[in-house]
């Protein structure tokens, strides 16, 4: 088994990189995000990044350092192979100068990945997805509701996982379930998944994703688009910027925004709640 680290883990807005920080000045230890978005270069307001830029894949909050976000650019896919694959070379980094690697973040497919391993899932397949793309997100779900209804009902408001899921069934003949073994740990480890009461958390986010738009999300999406990034390309198709890119293609009103935002990042908080309470070896602690 490899080196000891230390997770946090909950449901955006629960508090976990200011828990992280107050813990990495008690025990000499550096953050490694674990955020499928925050790895997005250029998405900084509506993705919640702290602290200072310094490089690409580096910032500090305070005198710590965070590792891992600002590794790519929009255009760009990543996934939890990828992400196992930077983690495990910067926690080696982080022990061998002598501190300890504390991963922050909610995204729970990561943190599952590099704390037991990855599944052995089919490649992705450029003619598969090319067709896929051509689908609407409602297609996606309802083709794979009769083909994997438990991975269609999971991933219903996540285009990219419908249509990966999709992929593996195409290609495996097999549901994405069918295909997930027992592990063994790939670490010595502490999870500790922070828990925050449904009321006190979804004030935290209704004002949250308010004051994103008012720190100038949109503007943030708009420099994007400038820069020649398409409004569907991966960074732009996740929660806020999505509905950023609705509210800029006047479908919908800055106050329909800020509704919507919030509505779906509630949903999401949700399921990252349900997710880490089924997960193994957590220990939940009160916020």
């Amino acid at each position: 088994m490899r080196n000891a680290i230390i997770v946090i883990s909950g449901p955006t807005a629960s508090g976990k990189t200011k828990k992280a920080v107050e813990i990495c000045k008690e025990i000499n230890g550096e953050i490694i995000s674990c955020d499928s978005r925050q790895v997005y270069k250029y998405l900084d307001i509506g993705t919640n990044k702290e602290g200072i830029f310094i490089q690409d894949g580096i910032r500090k909050i305070g005198r710590i350092c965070q590792f891992l976000t600002d590794i790519i650019n929009p255009n760009e896919n990543y996934n939890a192979m990828e992400f196992v694959k930077d983690a495990d070379l910067k926690i080696s980094e982080i022990v061998k100068n002598g501190k300890v690697p504390v991963i922050v973040g909610g995204t729970g497919l990561y943190i599952k990945a590099l704390l037991y391993g990855l599944d052995e899932m089919p490649k992705a397949d450029e003619s598969v997805r090319k067709e896929l793309k051509s689908k609407t997100q409602e297609e996606l779900y309802e083709s794979l509701l009769k083909l994997d209804p438990a991975a269609a009902e999971k991933n219903k408001r996540n285009p990219q996982r419908l249509l990966r899921a999709l992929e593996i069934n195409m290609l495996s003949g097999k549901t994405t379930g069918a295909l997930i073994k027992p592990k063994a740990l790939r670490y010595n480890f502490k999870h500790y998944s922070l828990i925050v009461e449904n009321d006190i958390l979804y004030d935290r986010i209704n004002s949250r994703c308010k004051l994103m738009i008012e720190k100038g999300m949109i503007e943030e999406t708009v420099k994007i688009l400038d820069m020649g990034y398409d409004k569907n390309c991966p960074a732009l198709s996740g929660i806020g910027y999505k509905h950023v890119i609705q509210y800029l293609d006047k479908k919908i009103s800055k106050e329909e925004l800020i509704t919507a935002f919030a509505k779906d990042t509630r949903h999401y908080a949700k399921r990252q709640k349900t997710w880490f309470k089924a997960q193994p070896d957590v220990e939940f602690v009160l916020d």
